[in-house]
């Protein structure tokens, strides 16, 4: 914990993704906060201690600038709705896109040191990246040189692909490439020390942090490619003298690994003996799987509910068989469930423990439903469901849609004991991923302090 408080003010506020990411990196004092919508505000008040000093504001172009006290760093993920790909992508059109002029208003009165900022990736490319151009220009005008990177929540400890663009602003050059781009802990790029075909490459187990995209702004507008910390380089120059194989996967590779057809050797006295490059020809007797004569080199894998097993007899193959549905019955296509998707297969296999998106089950212009393990970008609509054992998919609860954003089990009990079910899932669709923010809050931290020093030093 630092001596020194960076003190912020709260924009957007939310139900307080900021907030929480800030504390937990420790060293950070909020001086107050704005959101308009007042069912996320009474959360923000029921899940964060708030000061009687702090301020609040309910409409951000009410805000003045002389009644807020000090503050270091402003920041707030400014609505995305009229950027993302997901709306109707009005930008500064609609109403809600121009509140980011509000952000350089503050920016603009108080001169804090740093701001930060979150939206959507399609704010970089609306318009053809003439909207992004002039968020740059107003900044640059206002004397900040600014970074951005598109992280991704999944590489931050949460099970949620939630992708974001965050852009980091500050006064002193010093700052550059100190903050952005961060690297999660779950971000790690394999690193192949022995190539070949799928089976025999052999990786470097720990790897390097996946480099997100990012971007750097120098004041004048000079544009450059971000360059990496000496902790981020550190990083990347790590290796391990242990070897791993590649990740073994549910789709087998090779010969009939889709299928659950393998072509082996097998009698009933030894089993397994040997590998084949081709099968045996077709007989007669085929019919009743291994026959007595122990020439037959099939195995087949029954995938009826329940434990997989050895089987002497194949899957039927039955007019059920692309249902999109799961199967009780013994041999028939099953503990897998196919949700139509537009893609030239047709659809995508879920497991049990994966999440589907739910919204738009019928169209035929969807892709990228299912999620193996991990859960789809939250929304303010309950439209994310998980694939439970027998087939049924349910919707996930506003608990979980709240995990899922990085939010503490305390903090979540308080938020769901005074609003609604549908008010909890818009506010967690709503909010920014907790996880991310302490991970930058703790860059922003560390080099505050080393400006710090060097400026008592000198």
């Amino acid at each position: 914990m630092t001596n020194h408080l960076i003190r912020y003010f709260d924009m957007f506020a939310g139900i307080g993704g900021f907030r929480a990411g800030l504390t937990r990196a420790g060293g950070f004092q909020c001086v107050g906060h704005c959101e308009i919508d007042k069912y996320a505000d009474a959360s923000y008040r029921a899940i964060h201690d708030i000061g009687k000093e702090e301020k609040y504001y309910p409409d951000a172009r009410e805000i003045d600038p002389g009644d807020l006290p000090h503050f270091d760093l402003l920041c707030g993920g400014f609505p995305c709705q009229a950027f993302s790909n997901a709306g109707k992508r009005k930008g500064f059109d609609d109403a809600r896109g121009t509140l980011f002029f509000e952000i350089a208003r503050l920016a603009e009165a108080r001169r804090p040191a740093y701001l930060l900022l979150e939206n959507v990736p399609g704010l970089l490319t609306h318009d053809q990246g003439r909207t992004f151009a002039v968020i740059l220009s107003a900044l640059d005008e206002l004397g900040y040189h600014v970074e951005w990177s598109v992280l991704n929540s999944a590489n931050f400890h949460v099970p949620q692909s939630r992708k974001r663009v965050f852009l980091i602003c500050y006064l002193d050059p010093r700052c550059a490439g100190q903050i952005l781009p961060v690297f999660g802990d779950d971000a790690k790029a394999l690193i192949q020390l022995i190539g070949g075909p799928q089976g025999s490459r052999v990786y470097d187990p720990i790897g390097a942090p996946a480099k997100p995209s990012s971007g750097f702004v120098g004041r004048g507008g000079a544009r450059e490619r971000a360059q990496f910390s000496p902790q981020a380089e550190t990083e990347l120059s790590g290796l391990c003298d242990d070897e791993v194989a590649c990740t073994q996967t549910s789709g087998a590779g090779g010969m009939g690994g889709k299928t659950g057809l393998y072509l082996v050797g097998f009698n009933r006295k030894e089993g397994i003996v040997s590998e084949r490059d081709t099968a045996v020809a077709l007989n007669a007797s085929d019919f009743r799987g291994i026959n007595r004569n122990q020439t037959q080199n099939a195995v087949f894998v029954d995938l009826s509910v329940g434990q997989p097993e050895r089987t002497d007899t194949a899957r039927c193959l039955t007019a059920r068989y692309a249902q999109a549905t799961l199967s009780n019955h013994r041999a028939e296509r099953s503990g897998v469930l196919l949700i139509k998707e537009a893609t030239k297969r047709g659809y995508k296999e879920a497991s049990p423990g994966d999440t589907v998106d739910l919204g738009y089950a019928g169209s035929n212009t969807r892709r990228g439903r299912v999620g193996h393990d991990i859960a789809h970008t939250l929304e303010t609509s309950s439209i994310q469901g998980i694939v439970e054992h027998g087939g049924r998919i349910r919707r996930l609860m506003p608990r979980e849609c709240l995990r899922l954003q990085g939010f503490e089990e305390d903090q979540i009990d308080r938020l769901l004991a005074i609003t609604s079910d549908a008010q909890a899932y818009k506010q967690a669709g709503n909010s920014v991923t907790v996880n991310v923010i302490e991970a930058i809050g703790r860059r922003i931290r560390a080099v505050d302090e080393q400006l710090k020093k060097e400026d008592s030093a000198a």
